[in-house]
């Protein structure tokens, strides 16, 4: 059994960053309302800096259980970021989880009782011409190709894909944030969810959902399926085993995305299909 984090601790961690994932390159909101006006959705996790119990990550034989288990050892995060964190404690080192615990709870306490102002249209504006990749985008391949800035009007950024004639328009307000390299690379355009390749549709689409960090969302985000789906649905795909799908992919098959966005699994298989 290890240290774990009382209730009245982690309600602590919550409120000190005013509900917001701690990591800086994350921010998200992880409380609201759910439909019933009397419940609410949270998508936070109070996470240990160092783990509970032996073995976890960063774990520290130094400390007192009480302090394993007090708030000065918590940090509070999304899931996945909280999970991302404990999948790599090399990169994740109780010093920088530290700062970001800090400067999270400090940027809190300059927001509290203060009027916030909204200043979109500067946050998400581009020169028109200018060059840019999307995160996160599905299915990756696509993050290494630009979209080209045609149109900024007051509600969205109007994108042509450099290496194609799709258009995509992403609102304003889907946007998270726009990292400016020069003019020698291209922005980095950060959504609030993810923009979708659609294989039924031959599109582009925005979806609110974003894919899992690391490997688990390296084809986005999936579905079980039963292997007759395909045969009902009317897709011309064949299934194939996840190990090798690298190897699949390299010989011209593409991952099968539903009207949904979802790619289907079937067991350990993933349907793929022949781009005509």
């Amino acid at each position: 059994m290890g240290d774990d984090f009382s209730d009245v601790v982690k309600r602590a961690l919550a409120g000190r960053v005013g509900h917001l994932c701690s990591n800086p390159e994350c921010r998200a909101l992880t409380s609201g309302p759910q439909d019933d006006p009397a419940k609410t959705v949270n998508v936070g996790v109070a996470a240990h800096i160092t783990a509970a119990s032996p073995g976890g990550p960063r774990y520290d034989p130094e400390l007192l259980p009480e302090e394993r288990s007090g708030p000065g050892n918590g940090i509070w995060l999304c899931q996945n970021c909280a999970k991302l964190i404990d999948n790599d404690p090399a990169r994740f080192s109780v010093g920088l989880l530290m700062k970001w615990k800090n400067d999270a709870e400090t940027e809190a306490r300059s927001r509290v009782g203060k009027t916030a102002t909204f200043t979109n249209a500067p946050a998400v504006h581009l020169e028109i011409g200018a060059r840019a990749r999307i995160s996160p985008i599905i299915p990756r391949e696509w993050e290494q190709s630009d979209f080209i800035l045609t149109e900024d009007t007051e509600e969205c950024l109007i994108f042509k894909k450099a290496d194609s004639s799709r258009q995509v328009d992403i609102p304003k307000t889907f946007v998270e944030k726009i990292h400016r390299f020069g003019n020698s690379k291209p922005a980095r355009i950060e959504l609030s969810g993810r923009l979708q390749w659609l294989s039924r549709k031959r599109i582009f689409d925005l979806l609110p959902e974003k894919p899992p960090i690391g490997a688990a969302g390296a084809y986005g985000i999936g579905k079980d399926v039963d292997s007759a789906y395909p045969l009902r649905f009317s897709i011309n795909g064949t299934f194939g085993r996840e190990a090798r799908l690298p190897e699949i992919l390299s010989q011209g098959w593409l991952v099968f995305y539903d009207s949904d966005g979802k790619y289907l699994r079937w067991g350990d298989q993933i349907l793929v299909i022949r781009w005509l």
